[in-house]
Formats: structure tokens, C-alpha cells, sequence
């Protein structure tokens, strides 16, 4: 009986032992869940990031007019590469730049207070680069810069009492500035000159009273400047027909022979292509 009470308590003894085991196993596959999240983050950041590279724009422009091409957004800190290749109409534009899409209305009213992220001026046929922060772009292309050109020259024999008008086309142009007549007047003596547009010299071959931008009497032999004068004082003018009026109608018998020249900077619709491409790196 005694023994049979032994093996009995020997019995529950190992039951136990063996329930006490059980419990340690589970408690050890709990702590290795709980590492699980920490393989994960592991995993997460080890993934490689891609940068891409891409065109936002690529095709011909005629520069007769400021153009701004966007807006480009950035998510990461990027290259810009713009290859820009002037076919004709000038040597080089007045800039190339970048400013933030924030800036465009600023730049629209032309303020003096830009921020531009990259800016050449006169830039020519090439490659120009910039690294921008991410966020949001416009590409600003200017005109063209002024050629000098001689727009017109020839010599010609007045006789008292007539005048003479020299055409000079311009119908093409953006604008021209600086716009001067250098004539000689080989005997010499003097005449009066003016300069207007091919439609006021028609009303002054009618017998009218044409609107000019420039009028000397009696010049000699020397330049002068056929826009920024009297009456009009202009700075510019645009695309038209415009006439350089030699006239010896005051002169009662004296003929008069006149070398003359016209020369000006000139703005021309250039004809371009741009392609801006963009790299991310980083």
C-alpha cells in the first residue's frame, strides 16, 4: 500500500516536471514574435530608391516673344540640363533662366524683385545646366539679342524742288533700336530729312501733313538719329515699312548728290530649338 502511494506521488511529480516545461516552450516562441517587427524595419530600409530621368520639353520655339515653359515639378533634388540651339535670327538670346512657379506673376509684370533659382544672359548655342531643391519650376527664354544690321545705303541725285524716300523694310522684326543715317553730301551743302512710316509717306506725297518720328532742316553732312529725336524721341519701333525722306523742296535751282547709310540693332523673330531634360539625384 505504502508503495503503491509512492509510485502514486512519483506520478503527479512528473506530470509537473512535464506541465513546467510546456510553459517555458511557449514563453520562448513569445519573445521571438515580439523580434519580428524590428526584421521588418530592417527589410524596409534596405529597399534601393531609383531616380528617374525624364524630358519636359522638347521642340522649336521663334523667339518673337518672352516665353516661360512649365511648370516642371521636382520631388526630389534634381539636375537640369537645357540644350539650346539657335537656328537663325540671331547669336544669342537675352537670357535663359529658371525662377519657382511663385514667381511667374512677378516675372509677367516684369518686377525688378525676381528670384531666379538660374539665370545667363546672351546665352548662345550650348548646354547650361542647374541643381534645383524639389518643388515647383518655369524655364523663362527671352528674345533674341539685337543684330547690328545696315538696313540700307545708295547714293542719290535730288534735284531743287524734289525729294526722294528710301524704303527701308523692317516688316519682319521684333523691334530695332538705335536706328542712325549717316549721309554725305558731296557738294557739300545741306537738306532737310525726316523719317516716318511707309503709310504717312504716302499722306505726304498726297500733299498732306504726315506724322514723323524724326525731322532736321537743313543738315550737313554727318549721323543722326532717326527715332530717339525731335519730335518723337522714340527708343524703339516695331515691325513695319518705314521711309527715310530726303528732301530738297526748298532748294530753287541747286541739286544736290547724297550718300547715304542706315544702320540698326535689330531684334529678329529668331527660330531656336530647347530641350530640357531632367535628372534626379537625390
Amino acid at each position: 500500500m505504502v508503495a503503491l502511494k509512492k509510485l502514486y506521488a512519483g506520478a503527479i511529480l512528473l506530470l509537473v516536471v512535464f506541465a513546467t516545461g510546456c510553459i517555458g516552450t511557449s514563453t520562448d516562441s513569445s519573445t521571438s514574435k515580439t523580434s519580428s517587427p524590428t526584421s521588418a524595419y530592417h527589410t524596409e530600409n534596405t529597399q534601393q530608391w531609383t531616380p528617374k530621368t525624364w524630358t519636359a520639353y522638347d521642340k522649336d520655339l521663334t523667339l518673337d516673344r518672352e516665353y516661360y515653359i512649365g511648370d516642371i515639378e521636382l520631388t526630389h533634388t534634381s539636375k537640369i540640363t537645357m540644350n539650346l540651339n539657335i537656328f537663325s535670327g540671331a547669336n544669342s538670346i537675352s537670357y535663359l533662366a529658371i525662377i519657382p512657379a511663385s514667381e511667374l506673376e512677378k516675372w509677367k509684370e516684369d518686377s525688378t524683385s525676381i528670384t531666379y533659382e538660374f539665370i545667363t544672359h546672351h546665352a548662345k548655342s550650348g548646354t547650361y545646366t542647374a541643381t534645383l531643391s524639389p518643388g515647383k519650376y518655369y524655364v523663362l527664354v527671352g528674345i533674341a539679342d539685337p543684330i547690328h544690321k545696315t538696313l540700307a545705303s545708295g547714293t542719290e541725285v535730288i534735284k531743287a524742288g524734289e525729294y526722294v524716300g528710301v524704303p527701308i523694310d523692317l516688316s519682319n522684326i521684333v523691334y530695332a533700336e538705335k536706328v542712325m543715317a549717316t549721309v554725305d553730301i558731296r557738294e557739300d551743302l545741306d537738306i532737310n530729312m525726316f523719317f516716318t512710316t511707309a503709310e504717312e509717306f504716302r499722306i505726304y506725297q498726297e500733299g498732306g501733313t504726315p506724322k514723323i518720328y524724326t525731322s532736321y532742316q537743313k543738315i550737313k553732312s554727318g549721323t543722326y538719329d532717326l527715332i530717339n529725336g525731335p519730335p518723337s524721341y522714340a527708343t524703339r519701333i516695331g515691325p513695319d515699312i518705314y521711309y527715310l525722306v530726303l528732301d530738297n523742296t526748298y532748294s530753287l535751282i541747286t541739286t544736290k548728290t547724297v550718300d547715304y547709310t542706315v544702320t540698326a540693332d535689330v531684334v529678329y523673330p529668331a527660330r531656336v530649338h530647347l530641350k530640357i531634360e531632367v535628372e534626379e539625384t537625390g
